[in-house]
């Protein structure tokens, strides 16, 4: 916990408000009190503490009352709260205290060592909901841009073409250049999509892949952006692999979505995708001669936000959510998907899925 950390208590004994006190300041807290309900709403709307310790049984606004406001005000709302108390001990009050909001429930005598094990749970609890807040409002202002700027350059493209003036080679370039942007919109949407569906749970159309004429089938897809970019894409397989069951077309889209980023990320060299037999699976191995990976990344490459905190630091063009397909997609196949890499030499992502599901 941060060294500013500050709790508020809202107790009307005094006695219990000063061992609190004693207890959070001897752990390096901040301490603010409250004796009655309205001054520890008062307060809490005024201080925004980051966590309260509430007691149940008050005069006049009891500790009930006292969070129903709290959870009603949007001020107060996201703070977390610990009920303490040594009355409402049954097991239908702790449910209705839980049910308006509260994050634990302590009884008292206090226990100075579990009351801090529950606050440091409760803060770590809100800081992570805090955290995946931003991150998806920068998710969503991530969107908006990347949706905004091939829409924009596509309208540039047409208002120059409707103006008549260009020559016929220009007019060529702007028709392609506009046609390359529909293609990345659809591609950044089909991304969405996807990955929306994945996490609402993949409904999978199993079926007998043959596994070298998926590879192919990846490769003819992505052989267009190989060649504008000047790079070798190859692929190696032996000719007696077994069929493999699973849905070709999520199948599919894991490998061409793995395929386009080492296409993507490499500026020079080649993207190779080698296909084997491993124990009791198939191994999909796609190796780039990219820029490779920083150590620090590589265990999140497939997390969904990473790559919103990222870009960041590093700009770069679309949503990165391909991977996370990627791993929900695999997963959902029974396999496993990782990724090795090493700086200034590429980048090796591995696909395995097991020949039974």
């Amino acid at each position: 916990m941060a060294a500013d950390t500050r709790v508020l208590v809202i107790d009307d004994h005094e006695d219990n408000r000063v061992l609190l006190k004693l207890i959070l300041q001897a752990r390096g807290l901040g301490f603010l009190g409250a004796s009655s309900g309205p001054e520890g709403l008062s307060i809490a709307q005024r201080e925004r503490p980051d966590l309260i310790i509430l007691d149940l049984q008050m005069p006049g606004m009891d500790g009930f009352e006292v969070l129903t406001t709290l959870k009603a005000n949007s001020v107060t709302r996201a703070i977390p709260v610990i009920i303490l108390t040594a009355t409402y001990l049954e097991p239908l009050s702790v449910e209705r205290g839980l049910g308006l909001g509260a994050d634990e429930y302590l009884t008292k005598p206090i226990n100075p060592d579990e009351l801090m094990v529950r606050i440091r749970s409760a803060i770590r609890v809100r800081e992570a909901e805090r955290e995946l807040r931003q991150l998806r409002k920068d998710f969503s202002s991530m969107l908006v841009h990347d949706l905004r700027s091939p829409l924009e350059g596509i309208g540039i493209a047409l208002n120059l073409l409707l103006a008549g003036q260009l020559p016929e080679r220009d007019a060529k370039q702007l028709v392609q250049l506009a046609r390359d942007q529909v293609l990345d919109l659809s591609r950044m949407i089909e991304d969405l999509m996807e990955l929306h569906r994945a996490e609402a749970g993949l409904i999978l159309a199993f079926e007998s892949v043959n596994p070298r004429h998926l590879v192919a089938d990846v490769v003819a897809e992505c052989e267009l952006l190989a060649q504008s970019k000047g790079l070798f894409l190859d692929w190696e397989a032996p000719e007696d692999l077994p069929t493999l069951l699973g849905d070709r077309r999520i199948l599919k889209r894991v490998l061409t979505n793995i395929v386009g980023n080492a296409l993507k990320f490499t500026q020079e060299g080649r993207v190779s995708i080698r296909l084997s037999r491993a124990s009791g699976a198939l191994r999909f191995e796609v190796r780039d001669t990219g820029p490779g990976i920083p150590i620090q990344e590589l265990a999140r490459i497939f997390d969904k936000y990473f790559h919103i905190q990222r870009r960041k630091d590093r700009p770069e063009h679309g949503f990165g959510l391909g991977l996370a397909f990627c791993k929900l997609a695999v997963e959902e196949h029974r396999g496993v998907i990782r990724a090795e890499s090493e700086i200034g030499k590429g980048s090796v992502f591995t696909v395995e899925i097991p020949l039974t599901n």
